[in-house]
């Protein structure tokens, strides 16, 4: 009965071992990649997104134009014509005022300690060509 037993659970494990070996050597299928949605270029959406694209690069540019044509701060200097305003920490612009400069309040004067809005041109050398001038209370 011995005999019987031993040899049935040989078999037994033979077979299992096998049956593991088999399983093991059979690689995992690889997982196939998910497609990524995109827009065919001869599409009409891809002329709708540059049309976007477009007006927002128009819309940067042109406020970095005004960025150039204004300043906003508080006068640090005055004198006559010319005036400096510190737009924020270690931000300084040059400013110069000439006959025409609309002022407002009108009859109001800036001077130090006071927050301006500046609209003009800029100069080459980067001084900014005063046309309006509002002085905020």
């Amino acid at each position: 009965m011995r005999a019987s037993l031993i040899v049935t659970s040989a078999l037994v494990l033979a077979l299992g071992a096998t049956s593991l070996a088999g399983a093991q050597s059979t690689p995992a299928p690889a997982p196939t990649p998910i497609p990524v949605p995109t827009v065919p270029p001869a599409s009409p959406n891809s002329q709708v997104l540059q049309t976007i694209l477009n007006v927002g690069q128009q819309i940067l540019q042109r406020s970095a134009i005004n960025a150039r044509n204004n300043a906003r701060g508080t006068v640090s200097y005055f004198k006559r014509f010319d005036m400096q305003v510190q737009c924020g920490p270690n931000c300084y612009r040059n400013v110069r005022l000439h006959q025409g400069t609309i002022i407002n309040p009108r009859g109001a004067t800036p001077s130090v300690g006071r927050y301006v809005d500046v609209n003009g041109r800029t100069d080459p050398d980067g001084t900014l060509e005063a046309d309006n001038i509002t002085i905020q209370q």
